[in-house]
């Protein structure tokens, strides 16, 4: 009984060595709560990609990973295109979310290819993600494949004259981010960006469940600011983000200018990021930039969560999709 004992003590002795050992790793590194979060959302990117398959429509063609960017591996596009004849819409060019440090192109694809079904051609932008790439190294990437887009709009059979730039969560953030360099130079030299589009290539913008006021992760206590606090370390590399003036742009709420094009912009009722467009948009509607929203009522039912306009099975989903289709049917040009 007394070997039985010390048995067990001698494991439960390990057992916290183990979490202690753990719990030093995670304030010496970002990158075990970066694993934990990333798995657990490429597991639901994975569910959501499966899910969207019936939806997809049989005449949308996809040219897969084409480099973008000379020497990065991680710099590749998607271009999904109706091959049906049709009228001619802007193309939409989408970052995908991920809190900056999971998903990618491939778990979105499908829901791009129910996008190009509407007629537009649709772009999914892959880029590094963090902690191995740091900010602001994803919308440096995605101001190279806009350049890129522009010089081989032809052979990929786009329009680059007319660009919606649209993103959901973490891809919001950067999407808005690029949209206010293009056409904000002094935010692009703050950010040190040389953006090679001009801001009328830029015909509108559509955001759906993006962090675009980091102001607000002050307001956060408990498992939510554990949260942001660990993807913002993955991100910045610091615990110091909300005071560091080297992070500043990433809200980019406090850049955005009157030259910004038509907005669209959407969250979920019970998304923690719903503040972040709430913001956005006062700020929006300040500067006199057109712009409209899909928001949903507290008491929705489902509840309306984060990243919801993937859920093509749901009626906001459905919602949601049609309000894009009409959104970038409705632009100039279209």
């Amino acid at each position: 009984m007394r070997r039985l004992g010390l048995t067990v003590g001698w494991l439960l002795g390990l057992v916290a060595v183990g979490l202690m050992g753990v719990g030093i790793a995670a304030r010496l590194s970002p990158r075990p709560a970066s694993v934990v979060i990333r798995r657990r959302f490429d597991r639901n990117g994975t569910e959501r990609l499966a899910a969207t398959a019936r939806f997809v429509p049989p005449h949308v063609a996809s040219v897969l990973d084409v480099p973008y960017r000379q020497g990065d591996r991680d710099a590749r596009l998607d271009v999904h295109r109706s091959t049906t004849p049709g009228p001619a819409r802007p193309t939409i060019v989408w970052v995908h979310g991920g809190a900056w440090l999971s998903g990618s192109k491939d778990l979105i694809a499908n829901y791009l290819r129910v996008l190009a079904g509407d007629g537009s051609a649709v772009v999914g932008i892959g880029y590094s993600i963090a902690p191995r790439a740091t900010y602001p190294t994803q919308a440096l990437q995605v101001l190279d494949a806009l350049a890129f887009l522009t010089e081989h709009a032809d052979e990929l059979g786009i329009d680059a004259r007319r660009l919606v730039l649209a993103g959901d969560s973490a891809g919001a953030q950067i999407a808005a981010q690029v949209v206010g360099m293009v056409t904000n130079p002094a935010y692009a030299a703050m950010i040190g960006a040389r953006p090679r589009i001009t801001p009328d290539q830029i015909v509108g913008t559509v955001l759906f469940c993006g962090v675009f006021d980091m102001s607000l992760a002050r307001g956060l206590r408990g498992r939510d600011r554990w949260f942001v606090d660990s993807v913002m370390r993955s991100f910045t590399g610091t615990t110091a983000y909300l005071d560091d003036p080297r992070f500043d742009g990433i809200s980019v709420v406090g850049h955005v200018t009157a030259d910004f094009p038509r907005t669209l912009v959407s969250c979920g009722s019970a998304d923690i990021a719903l503040g972040h467009s709430l913001s956005l948009v006062a700020e929006l509607e300040r500067l006199g930039v057109p712009h409209e929203t899909l928001f949903f009522a507290d008491d929705h039912e489902p509840p309306v969560g984060h990243e919801f306009q993937l859920l093509l099975g749901t009626d906001a989903g459905q919602e949601a999709l049609s309000t894009i289709h009409r959104f970038v049917a409705d632009l100039p040009g279209s």
